[in-house]
């Protein structure tokens, strides 16, 4: 594989975004449409949804971008990606505060381009990435490639050029792995990227095998399921719950005193959330790990759940300042090293978890009953107390004191402030 470019960002100046609303609406970005002038503290959305209290709705901003909006917490922007029609797509950013455009480009690749951002080390980054043949013409079939063209989030002005881009041999899959992008190949072979400087190395997934300590039947294929700042997170079979290490750093089996040493694991941004059950224990076992050693950052055991799947830390999230992570039915004050649960048990119906702010404030959907299908509920992390809430629509994204919705009757993205 070969690594044809990394360039330097660039960026051009751009002026500042038009009214279209007549100034009677707070900031709309509409298709094409740059953001409205008006102060998004003055004057409220066009589009009222029913939010938590801890929103204002009388202020903020809306944006009919067509595409998909990926949340930038450490930046103070949202972008909206929209996939074009021949391998190609334009990432919008806005400002998060005031809808404004910060910047835009287009992408282009060899095959459909799929969109992602990254988080290392405080940083955010979008990622565009597409797979298949250069160089095919009406004779030639060309060359298998797959690129990745890397952005910090924040630039300005229009037709920004990526930080790093990158041309490796091979069809491959791209994705976020937590501390670094994970890119595979085959089988046998991957390779991990650091955003910050487009830097790549590979691994033969052959030669990685697991300690014979904790894996002396294992005759499954390896698999890597995340990156660390010390190599990637390898594990084997395709099961929720199996043996997990980092080549000649760390490996599950010193998490439990289960001689299977069978865990779950999986990356939440540059962390990692695992599940296991020591032998003779009654509870199973939640943790976040520190990726680089595999130390365990909060704990907190919950009744046994037998429910976990492989792509279980899809609804995960950590608060923007990275002091609060919630998956499922659990929930982590990283400071404190502390956690709740909010599982079933005999005495109480589970809640599940969606997203939580700085302020350690969850949100989550209760079970339902005959009056209310998906209750709404509220959760204060300080103690562990769930209340009903009295709205409809949770946020996707919360950061900069502000919080993201998304409305599915119109397509329509909307920023409310925090209630001052």
């Amino acid at each position: 594989m070969a690594v044809v470019a990394a360039g330097l960002l660039t960026s051009c100046g751009g002026g500042a975004a038009s009214d279209d609303s007549g100034g009677s609406h707070g900031a709309r970005t509409g298709t094409g449409t740059p953001s409205s002038s008006a102060s998004p503290e003055r004057v409220a959305p066009r589009t009222q949804l029913s939010v938590p209290s801890l929103y204002d709705t009388s202020r903020g901003w809306e944006s009919d971008l067509p595409g998909t909006q990926i949340p930038l917490p450490h930046s103070g922007a949202v972008a909206v990606f929209r996939e074009g029609g021949r391998n190609n797509g334009t990432f919008t950013v806005l400002d998060v505060t005031s809808g404004q455009s910060l910047w835009k480009t287009e992408v282009k690749g060899p095959g459909i381009v799929s969109a992602f951002s990254a988080t290392v080390n405080g940083k955010d980054y979008l990622v565009a990435a597409a797979s298949g043949a250069k160089g095919a013409d009406v004779v030639s079939k060309g060359r298998e490639v797959t690129t990745i063209d890397i952005f910090p989030a924040r630039a300005t002005g229009d037709n920004v050029a990526p930080a790093h881009h990158l041309e490796l041999d091979g069809d491959g899959a791209v994705s976020d792995g937590g501390s670094g992008l994970l890119a595979s190949f085959d089988e046998d072979v991957v390779m991990t990227v650091d955003p910050a400087t487009g830097a790549t190395k590979t691994y033969d997934l052959k030669k990685m095998k697991p300690p014979a300590s904790e894996c002396k039947l294992c005759f499954a294929s390896t698999e890597a399921v995340a990156v660390t700042p010390r190599g990637p997170l390898l594990a084997t079979n395709t099961q929720p719950r199996r043996h997990y290490w980092v080549p000649g750093v760390w490996s599950g089996g010193t998490l439990t005193t289960d001689s299977e040493n069978k865990l779950f694991i999986a990356p939440v941004e540059d962390s990692l959330v695992a599940q296991w059950r020591d032998k003779g224990a009654p509870n199973d076992t939640w943790a976040v790990l520190d990726p680089a050693t595999g130390k365990v950052r909060a704990r907190v055991d919950c009744a046994p759940d037998q429910r976990v799947t492989a792509d279980d830390s899809k609804g995960a999230s950590l608060s923007a300042d990275g002091r609060y992570l919630v998956r499922s039915h659990t929930a982590f004050d990283l400071d404190k090293g502390t956690g709740h649960c909010f599982e079933e048990t005999d005495q109480d119906k589970p809640v599940h978890l969606t997203g939580v702010t700085d302020t350690g404030v969850a949100f989550g959907i209760g079970a339902s009953t005959a009056d209310q299908a998906d209750p709404r509920v509220t959760i204060d992390l300080a103690t562990g107390q769930v209340q009903l809430g009295d709205y409809v629509v949770a946020p996707f994204g919360d950061y900069s004191g502000y919080g993201l919705f998304w409305d599915d009757s119109t397509n329509t993205m909307v920023t409310y402030p925090h209630a001052k």
